[in-house]
């Protein structure tokens, strides 16, 4: 079988980054769109692709104009492509699937691929003291709450957004969640009932970790590591994407 590619956490639209970094990073994840599309027969994002994302029914970010137009393209090219929710992807309406052709998944999901069991989610909320994250996520996601939000101008909501995600971020940086890595016993957890890959992203740190007779991978980000994840059919590799000089 042509390889599955797994890539997660691009957070494009960081507000920290450089715009020279922000177009070179444009310009090497198009490079990697392309070796999948070349050589691969599916693309499985887990989660963040953007910094913040959040639709309203007629109007989506236009500064990423280029990024719809080619995931539509890879798709139309019969590579399908699948998208699961993220923690700064606070609502995700019919856009990806209806106007991109894209897979949305909201929670992660589980599937054999090739004979082998694999459980895929972002990995959000899975520290062990992450209980106000565990709320928060519960409200954002609440269909209510998110008919509200679409109340507000475009303008105001994207900003809103972004200041969200930013403090998202600083939280999850700065908390002390604890010795134990929740997302770690998850995954060991899960593999002893059976899974053979358990793929998550989320805290930005590549990691590889056999238990048993299953792996736990991390994907890390396109941030600082610039790793993805890449299953041929025999075995899941943790490989980092080289930029072009």
């Amino acid at each position: 079988m042509k390889p599955v590619y797994f890539v997660s956490d691009i957070h494009l639209g960081a507000p920290s980054l450089s715009a020279e970094f922000e177009e070179k990073r444009k310009e090497e994840l198009l490079r990697f769109f392309s070796r999948v599309e070349e050589t691969g027969s599916r693309m499985i994002v887990v989660g963040d692709l953007f910094d913040f994302w959040y639709e309203y029914k007629h109007v989506v970010p236009k500064k990423f104009f280029w990024l719809y137009a080619r995931l539509k393209e890879m798709a139309d090219h019969g590579i399908p492509i699948d998208y699961i929710a993220g923690n700064h992807d606070f609502y995700q309406g019919e856009f990806f699937t209806k106007s991109v052709g894209l897979t949305v998944h909201q929670d992660g999901f589980s599937e054999e691929i090739a004979g082998k069991r694999f459980l895929v989610i972002h990995g959000d909320g899975l520290a062990l003291k992450d209980t106000g994250y565990r709320i928060l996520k519960r409200i954002l996601r609440n269909g209510f709450v998110q008919n509200m939000i679409r109340w507000v101008h475009p303008d105001l909501g994207f900003a809103m957004a972004q200041a969200f995600s930013r403090k998202s971020r600083e939280y999850t940086t700065s908390k002390d969640f604890g010795e134990a890595d929740g997302m770690l016993l998850f995954a060991e957890k899960k593999l002893k009932e059976g899974y053979d890959y358990v793929v998550m992203g989320h805290n930005h740190l590549p990691k590889f970790e056999r238990f048993g007779g299953g792996i736990y991978i991390n994907l890390g980000d396109w941030l600082a590591n610039f790793t993805y994840g890449v299953y041929d059919g025999n075995e899941m590799q943790l490989l980092k994407w080289e930029f072009e000089k």
